[in-house]
Formats: C-alpha cells, sequence, structure tokens
C-alpha cells in the first residue's frame, strides 16, 4: 500500500472521508489489534473523517473496507 518513494497511498471522499494505507507498526499496530486486525496482517486501510476514526478505524481487506465505505466515491488524494 506503500508508494515508490515509501509514502503512504491515500484517498479521499465525500464529508471529510480519508482511507490511507498504512504498515501495521508502532502506534498503528497498537490500534489495529484494538480493532480487531490479526496479528498477521502487515498492512491495513485507515479510515478517518474529520480527525476521527470511521467505524473500527483499520480494515485488512478491500472486501471489509467496502462494507464500511462507498469506493466509488473516493479519489486519490
Amino acid at each position: 500500500m506503500e508508494s515508490d518513494r515509501g509514502q503512504s497511498r491515500c484517498w479521499a471522499g465525500p464529508g471529510a472521508l480519508r482511507v490511507t494505507g498504512v504498515r501495521l507498526v508502532g502506534a498503528h499496530r497498537v490500534w489495529a489489534d484494538f480493532a480487531g486486525i490479526s496479528p498477521d496482517v502487515t498492512s491495513a486501510f485507515l479510515v478517518t473523517a474529520e480527525g476521527g476514526l470511521v467505524g473500527r478505524g483499520y480494515y485488512a481487506s478491500v472486501e471489509e473496507l467496502a462494507d464500511v465505505v462507498d469506493l466509488s466515491a473516493l479519489s486519490p488524494c
């Protein structure tokens, strides 16, 4: 989920929605564990709106993400 330059990929949607692909290390790992992401998952989608988590916040797959976000409404940041 990271670009060639090591930067996270992100998408924006309506209502200040932001989806960011993140590596699950450090604080992201802690929050992902709290959200129920399996320990063997190394990256996830972080979903926020106006600085707060959307749903459980971290989603391990596009399928899980699609359950809470209209993917067709997203555009690259």
